[in-house]
């Protein structure tokens, strides 16, 4: 992989941008109007949420085929997967599977620990490099799954209902939509 692969523009603002607002949004909204227990309860409903369809869905059940779920249970999963912000089924799936394949080697491996611990995190995100090209040939079987195709054509729109659409309509339903969306 090249050192000076291009900035991945919209990758960089989005994990530049909304950790700073949250550290300073979240506290003051908080401090000024406060939060009551229904929101901290959604924060803490949607965080899980978000955190097992990646782990149950995403890792588990697309990138290894470990077990088989009911269609209803996949698509909670991929909705649930645009909520964690870490892109769609189809791509996740083939770094991960990439990652395996080639984990002895920095250069093949989209996310190598042998380049460190920043690269490995987040770092690997940032800039476009070579392995994180579109090449699926590695995950052909969840291209004939509809309901990973349905997200992967979908991700945005998915993106924008769970992250901004869901949270607002929360804050609605609790009379406070700021409150939603920032806690959300």
């Amino acid at each position: 992989m090249d050192e000076k692969a291009p900035i991945n523009w919209t990758n960089m603002l989005i994990f530049t941008i909304t950790p700073l607002l949250a550290l300073t949004l979240v506290p003051l909204y908080g401090y000024l109007y406060g939060y009551d227990s229904f929101e901290w309860i959604i924060f803490i409903l949607l965080l899980g949420y978000s955190g097992i369809s990646i782990t149950a869905g995403y890792h588990r059940l697309w990138s290894h085929k470990t077990y088989k779920a009911h269609p209803i249970l996949r698509v909670f999963l991929a909705f649930g997967g645009a909520l964690a912000l870490q892109n769609d089924i189809l791509n996740w799936a083939s770094d991960h599977r990439r990652h395996h394949r080639h984990v002895d080697d920095n250069k093949k491996d989209p996310y190598s620990a042998g380049r460190g611990f920043w690269f490995s995190h987040i770092g690997w995100i940032l800039r476009n490099y070579e392995s994180a090209s579109n090449d699926f040939s590695n995950v052909q079987d969840l291209e004939r799954d509809p309901i990973v195709m349905w997200q992967h054509r979908n991700y945005l729109s998915l993106v924008l209902l769970a992250n901004i659409a869901l949270p607002a309509f929360l804050g609605f339903i609790n009379g406070d939509i700021i409150a939603g969306l920032l806690l959300g």
